[in-house]
């Protein structure tokens, strides 16, 4: 890793030059902070959204991954529990042998994360 970062902390001093030029105000003090001022409000009010336009954007998609979310849980709960196997979703998920979810939870004790979880993924 001999790559140096592109961030350079020293000022531009081209940059530096023109923001000196843009701001410098050429006549009355006053009245470049009046120019500044006014500009500023129609720049906030131009970028300010309300606060229930944006809530307003989110509903359409929230509302789809909602539906999504329900219909696949719905799906797996049915095929979890029509397994001849398993009599509920309790069961489904809790390891044949070794430590399960409930002693990572409950135990004074607690085994490792890693070999409960690996006697999850692993029959």
């Amino acid at each position: 890793m001999t790559e140096q970062p592109s961030f350079d902390h020293r000022p531009d001093p081209e940059l530096g030059a023109a923001l000196r030029a843009a701001l410098e105000p050429r006549d009355d003090h006053a009245a470049f902070v009046a120019r500044v001022m006014a500009q500023y409000d129609n720049a906030l009010d131009r970028s300010s959204v309300a606060m229930f336009d944006v809530l307003a954007s989110w509903f359409r998609p929230g509302m789809v991954a909602a539906a999504a979310a329900l219909v696949l849980g719905i799906l797996f709960g049915r095929t979890v529990l029509q397994s001849p196997d398993t009599a509920s979703i309790d069961a489904a998920m809790a390891p044949v042998e070794g430590p399960g979810l409930a002693a990572l939870v409950t135990a004074h004790d607690p085994p490792d994360a890693s070999v409960v979880f690996t006697s999850l993924v692993e029959p």
